[in-house]
């Protein structure tokens, strides 16, 4: 294999020069014109210039890819398409402006297989732990209608979206995260430390411990001596618990148990019909057939109920009823939408509707976290407050009888 730099033109006489890899002067040939381009001039550049690139390449770790790096690449990308320069002109430079350099690697890798004639639908499917298979059906519909420049605005604009929304549920969950491990971390220091050293000095002085300090010095007592192994109970509980939620029953009963929590229920419903409406108004608007559209759906949308949803949908849409028909008995679907995608499949324009449709719901989401917040920060304080009292007062208490002891 060697890299060979090239001078073509395109279908419309335009010069193009890039570099490509290949086993032959001619096999570097045949690959651009099967890219319907014209050579004009091909050059060896450098064979262990490749050698040293796809070590460079085998040689990035795996890391996290973040929706945001694949929104960056989707931007890139459509505006250079836009602006004409061809795909693989485009992916290349792309993964040299990316900051991840495992998606920097891996664009490089896909530009190599449209190199040798494949679509790029087709190469980003050969990495699924970085395209999912929402992005590969959608960048398809593109390729195939001429639309891909829209087709990644449109991807760029739903990863925001969805990026924007779990940014603020994160945020809303930050502040009681951090109550919840201080108050936490209170606790035990008070049990462990503070606790045992007061109970010595109240017994060396023959003071009787009240009930309350006597539990709140067991239980510290306790937490040293058997810690570990209550550490460890709990790591393994946890460990057997994802294992259950992993099984199809375990996530069906989780999913419907969130859904029927006060306050969450509502949230994890809106977000899920939020989500519901966005992605597939994404699809149908690209041009993805709705049959199609809808497996897709099922794979991503992330939770069990919805999954059976989504395929009572199909079922229904199969039968030639229609979307909004096997809607209309679930229960965890809002009938407001219900009404919103029927009224938009009647008139032909769905896409347009579940776009409505996600940006109330998701208006909603926002609305039911700040809500959410009304209740839980008080709650937190509320309880850790008073869980703090009670160890207070079981230190105090043993205090007075310690004073009228002296007094005597």
């Amino acid at each position: 294999m060697g890299a060979y730099a090239y001078k073509a033109r395109n279908g419309d006489g335009e010069p193009i020069t890039g570099t490509l890899e290949a086993a032959s002067e001619q096999a570097a040939m045949d690959q651009l014109r099967g890219l319907q381009y014209t050579p004009v001039r091909i050059t060896l550049v450098s064979e262990t210039n490749t050698v040293k690139d796809e070590r460079a390449l085998t040689d990035v770790k795996p890391r996290r890819v973040r929706v945001s790096d694949l929104m960056v690449l989707c931007i890139n990308l459509s505006n250079m398409v836009s602006a004409g320069i061809p795909l693989l002109g485009a992916l290349k430079a792309v993964s040299q402006q990316l900051s991840n350099p495992y998606l920097a690697s891996t664009l490089e890798k896909v530009a190599d297989l449209v190199t040798q004639g494949l679509s790029l639908s087709g190469a980003v499917e050969k990495f699924p732990d970085v395209f999912s298979k929402f992005f590969v059906n959608m960048v398809r519909v593109g390729e195939v209608s001429g639309t891909l420049e829209e087709v990644l605005k449109t991807l760029s604009i739903y990863m925001e979206r969805q990026e924007d929304l779990r940014q603020k549920i994160r945020g809303a969950l930050a502040y009681p995260t951090i109550l919840i491990v201080a108050g936490v971390g209170v606790i035990l220091l008070i049990l462990t430390f503070v606790m045992p050293q007061f109970v010595t000095v109240f017994t060396k002085a023959g003071i009787p411990l009240p009930l309350p300090t006597k539990i709140m010095y067991q239980a510290g007592t306790g937490l040293k001596q058997y810690g570990i192994f209550i550490l460890a109970g709990i790591v393994v509980g946890v460990f057997v618990l994802r294992l259950a939620l992993r099984t199809k029953p375990g996530r069906i009963f989780s999913d419907r148990l969130i859904l029927k929590l006060p306050l969450f229920g509502p949230l994890t419903r809106n977000m899920m019909v939020a989500r519901f409406s966005r992605t597939l108004g994404s699809l149908l608007d690209s041009g993805v057939a709705l049959l199609q559209a809808l497996d897709i759906l099922k794979e991503i949308i992330d939770n069990a109920v919805f999954e059976e949803i989504v395929q009572e949908v199909r079922f229904s849409a199969e039968k030639g009823d229609g979307v909004h028909k096997a809607l209309v008995s679930r229960t965890e679907f809002p009938k407001d939408a219900v009404y919103m995608i029927s009224v938009g499949e009647k008139a032909g324009k769905m896409g347009a509707m579940l776009y409505k449709v996600a940006d109330f719901y998701e208006s909603k989401v926002e609305f039911a976290i700040k809500e959410l917040l009304l209740y839980i920060e008080p709650a937190f304080i509320i309880t850790l407050g008073g869980c703090v009292g009670v160890m207070l007062a079981s230190v105090i208490l043993p205090m007075f009888d310690m004073v009228k002891t002296i007094q005597r």
